[in-house]
């Protein structure tokens, strides 16, 4: 009121007497300043006005009413971005995709890439080999099967890519001796089983036990490919006194799958097949290699004794884009369901205006359009730009439903009540919607932009991308619902009826009478103070549950909740942690510095680094240890570990005794007759090293050490962080660990603090947005604890619903923050306003609203009808994916459902009553009002009263006196 009141003093002064104090000519230059100063003021005054905000959204709305097809061009233009779809990808990165880009592990990742001069990760299938007639799988014809797969799938399957044929062992270099294990051991069985069954006798040479067996001198660790092992009950080693020789103690009842072994059952042979991604073709062909060998498991294997399953990463991903692919029937009820609602609700509200009519279609159909033609463009831009569509983002359209209607709810419902400045023209009609709702559209659109961009600054990758398309589609939507769904409104005007007699009908003046009677006495119950009382404690109660769960809330990602619940991968999956990784957990050391074996000192500190990584809780042991420096310093003393007389059983195995390692006097020289040995060439691999003026110099090396019991994520992340302390107190040597698991481990260990952090950074962009269109600080401050306490609440019951924090909840974080916006944003902004606009007599009047129950009336007779269409909207969007049995889709519905009904619990009573119990010198208080307008001294616009001491006609006054004294 105080800037009518200063517009009104401007005018009175602009028209004052201006005529001169005298017939003197000097009398006329302060008058011609003084009206000078008058004018420009004025002038400045009209261009604010027209650069205020609602006047800025009025004339774009009368903009679009005037010319309506010319911004549909503009919508025409955008929508053609949705050709762009044509090259589109469908990708995911479930190793490495959900990791931050400043992870530990992508360190120790390129650390181990530059071990291997690799570009890229190891391509690794793992092959699963079970029995299917419950027998185990070291029986003789359990194995020969085993055997028979391993060689076809090296040396004879054929995959096919762009009509070349891929086999194996063209692509495996340098891993292509990675199974001879299980190829030693079965040659080593085959012979131990003849002389069994033949001669019931067998070989004092050869030790088949678990987990260690022994072949003239030979280890070989049986761990690595025998898995679920149970051992014989009488699997006790006796020794000779004569010759010092083991043997296996035979017991003629046992099978000789058991009596040759200490194994009395075998669950799991694991076969890995391993090649180096060194080029972008090569990746491309071990991808297709392992995509075609898991299909021909699933769809050509018929062995009656043994099941194959194949595992990787590429499989993986395949199988969440294929989930991701079977939501498409889903979307299209959602679309269906959500256009019906839609639909009616625009029809009901018609026939209650009276005034149904062809255009109220059209007006369905384009508040349902732009949010579709929003998400195609997005489609299309990200392909062009050459960014990958992963599983989220084909999660993404629900939510752009559900987000985009809302606005369109608010529009129309504007729309409808304004049928009566249709009289002064469609331009001023549109225009008078846009002033009215286009503030509060633009918050929560801006707000929801914001929530997803600020996620896109995540640093992990899956999210990244979902956050970037989400930010692109809602940023298309906005701008599509004010340049495609202003031009259908003001098209489907052409469609209404001249003349309406909206009061004549009975019962819609009973339903106006009853709703209005609904709004005011729901008003003076928000305003009783025993009730805001209630409502408080309840908030409390809320907060206490809410904060309880997100407390509790755990970090935990692995495949079982990434897989759809039908996938075949979900049995291997079960395997692989249950059985593998709960007997078998390697980590790789790898030494970068170069190491002096002659260096005594130097030595000693990587022994000592050896045993603290094996005293480690959950380790094997010293005899499950790959380290080629155990082997070479047998090898430096007592040459090759060969035996003819033994193996041809003239004589039995010399048994030398152990060297102590710090104590070993060895050099360089031999290693490389060490490598060419056919025992020790494995080693290879492992040994990095150069000669340096005829001296052979190492420069690096790995090692692995073997872990047990480790199918809990928490010991992994708790292994995990103490190797990395290992490695850290022997900096000296500058030690890396890796562990093909460590990016899972930093995902976790990553996101408590990156969903903390994301989450803090958006609310307070959402804060910093809602005060530049909300002048009330109290509303600013009252809307951000709002959407604080959906998130909280959002957050704490996804975690009492058993949930846990991983990257796909973290993106439901932020879009919880980005829909409560939508709640909150317009209650807040309304509740401030201190008017309300009428149309009475063909002109636009200003009313002034008085006390807080009638600014209640105001607020809620403005959003709460459209607040609940666009709530049950959102949920008719996402119904459908309850009947879809898969994790990503079920947290967000589980997050939107929560979003809804604590969004819709916070905007009609909870903030609505906050507000009304609040001292209405408060909640009034405009903070452009204090600093823009000319009636306010503190403004920079400020202009004196008429009755102000500094007043211009008393500074005409005083110039006058001067001059007739003078």
């Amino acid at each position: 009121m105080n800037e009518d009141r200063a517009v009104q003093d401007e005018k009175l002064q602009m028209t004052a007497d201006t005529r001169p104090l005298n017939g003197e000519e000097p009398e006329q230059e302060p008058e011609r300043s003084l009206s000078a100063l008058d004018n420009r003021q004025e002038k400045l005054n009209c261009l604010h006005g027209f650069l205020s905000l609602r006047r800025l959204f009025y004339l774009i709305g009368y903009s679009v009413g005037q010319y309506p097809q010319a911004f549909l061009v503009v919508a025409l233009l955008i929508s053609i971005n949705s050709l762009g779809m044509y090259k589109m990808v469908l990708k995911d990165r479930i190793r490495d995709g959900y990791t931050p880009t400043n992870a530990p592990s992508r360190y120790e990742t390129d650390v181990l890439r530059e071990f291997y001069n690799i570009s890229g990760d190891p391509a690794m299938t793992i092959m699963i080999l079970m029995p299917k007639n419950g027998t185990s799988m070291h029986e003789k014809a359990n194995l020969d099967e085993a055997e028979k797969i391993s060689k076809f799938f090296l040396n004879e399957f054929n995959a096919t890519r762009d009509g070349r044929l891929l086999r194996f062992a063209n692509l495996c270099e340098p891993y292509c001796q990675i199974n001879k294990v299980f190829e030693l051991y079965k040659n080593a069985f085959d012979e131990q089983y003849k002389l069994y069954t033949s001669e019931k006798r067998i070989s004092k040479s050869t030790n088949l036990s678990y987990p260690l067996a022994t072949m003239n001198g030979f280890d070989i660790h049986l761990e690595r490919s025998f898995f679920g092992v149970i051992l014989n009950e009488n699997s006790k080693i006796k020794k000779e006194n004569n010759n010092n020789s083991t043997e296996l103690a035979i017991t003629n009842s046992l099978p000789p799958h058991r009596a040759i072994t200490n194994m009395k059952h075998v669950e799991v042979i694991v076969f890995i097949f391993r090649g180096d991604r060194d080029s972008v073709e090569k990746e491309k062909d071990l991808s297709k290699w392992e995509l075609d060998a898991y299909e021909w498991s699933l769809n050509e294997h018929t062995s009656d004794i043994v099941e194959v399953q194949i595992v990787g990463t590429d499989v993986l991903d395949n199988e969440m884009m294929k989930d991701g692919r079977r939501l498409t029937p889903f979307f299209a009820a959602g679309f269906g369901f959500e256009i019906t609602f839609v639909s009616v609700c625009v029809i009901l509200t018609a026939v209650y205006h009276n005034c149904l009519d062809r255009g109220k279609l059209l007006i369905s159909l384009g508040a349902v359009l732009c949010p579709i033609l929003a998400i195609t463009s997005t489609y299309g831009i990200v392909s062009v730009l050459g960014m990958r569509v992963n599983s989220f983002m084909l999660v993404m359209p629900f939510l752009v439903m559900g987000i985009g209607v809302d606005s369109c709810f608010l529009m129309i419902h504007s729309w409808q009540k304004e049928r009566r400045a249709q009289k002064t023209g469609t331009g001023n009609r549109l225009g008078m919607v846009y002033e009215s709702v286009g503030p509060s559209i633009t918050i929560t659109s801006l707000t929801d932009f914001l929530s997803f961009a600020i996620g896109a600054l995540a640093p992990t990758p899956e999210t990244r991308l979902f956050c970037i398309a989400s930010s692109i589609a809602l940023a298309l939507t906005y701008i599509l619902q004010l340049v495609l769904f202003g031009p259908i409104l003001a098209i489907a005007t052409k469609y209404e009826h001249k003349e309406t007699s909206t009061n004549d009908s009975y019962w819609r003046k009973r339903l106006k009478t009853c709703w209005k009677k609904c709004i005011n006495f729901y008003c003076k119950i928000l305003s009783n103070k025993f009730f805001a009382v209630t409502v408080m404690l309840g908030t409390v109660c809320y907060w206490y549950f809410a904060i309880y769960g997100l407390m509790t809330m755990k970090t935990r990602l692995d495949a079982v909740k990434i897989l759809p619940k039908d996938s075949p991968l979900q049995r291997p999956n079960l395997v692989l942690t249950n059985l593998v990784w709960a007997n078998y957990h390697p980590v790789t050391i790898i030494v970068n510095s170069p190491v002096d074996l002659e260096n005594r000192p130097q030595m000693s500190r990587f022994w000592d680094m050896v045993n603290d990584f094996e005293r480690m809780h959950n380790c094997k042991g010293t005899e499950s240890t790959l380290l080629w420096l155990r082997d070479y310093i047998k090898y430096f003393y007592y040459g090759e570990p060969f035996d003819l007389f033994a193996f041809l059983g003239f004589s039995t195995p010399e048994v030398h005794p152990e060297i102590n390692p710090y104590e070993a006097n060895i050099t360089t020289k031999k290693i490389p007759e060490f490598l060419k040995s056919p025992f020790f060439k494995h080693w290879e691999s492992f040994i990095h090293y150069h000669y340096e003026e005829g001296v052979i110099k190492l420069d690096r090396f790995m090692m692995n050490v073997a872990y047990d019991n480790t199918s809990s994520w928490d010991t992994r992340i708790e292994l995990m962080t103490d190797w990395r302390k290992v490695a850290a107190n022997f900096s000296d040597l500058n030690v890396t660990v890796w562990e093909p698991n460590g990016m899972f481990v930093d995902q976790m260990l990553s996101l408590e603090k990156t969903a903390t952090q994301t989450g803090i950074w958006t609310l307070v962009c959402m804060a910093v947005v809602c005060a530049i269109f909300i002048p009330n600080p109290c509303s600013i401050i009252t809307a951000t604890v709002s959407i604080a306490s959906i998130t909280t609440g959002v957050m704490g019951f996804l975690s009492l619903w058993s949930f846990d924090l991983d990257p796909v909840v973290m993106a439901a974080v932020l879009m919880s923050i980005g829909l409560s916006v939508d709640f909150i944003a317009h209650v807040a902004y309304h509740f401030q306003l201190a008017h309300r606009k009428e149309i009475r007599n063909g002109r636009v009047k200003k009313i002034p609203l008085k006390g807080s129950t009638e600014r209640l009336e105001h607020t809620l007779g403005a959003v709460a009808w459209p607040m609940i269409q666009a709530g049950v909207s959102t949920i008719c969007c996402i119904l459908p994916l309850l009947f879809r049995a898969s994790y990503s889709p079920s947290v967000f519905v589980a997050a939107i459902f929560l979003v809804v009904t604590f969004g819709m619990l916070h905007g009609l009573l909870i903030l609505p009553t906050f507000l009304a119990a609040l001292p209405e010198s408060i909640t009034t208080a405009n903070c452009y009002r204090v600093f823009l307008s000319s009636s306010s001294e503190r403004s920079c616009r400020y202009v004196p009263r008429r009755d102000s001491a500094n007043s211009i006609e008393l500074q005409k006054m005083e110039k006058k006196d001067f001059l007739l004294s003078s």
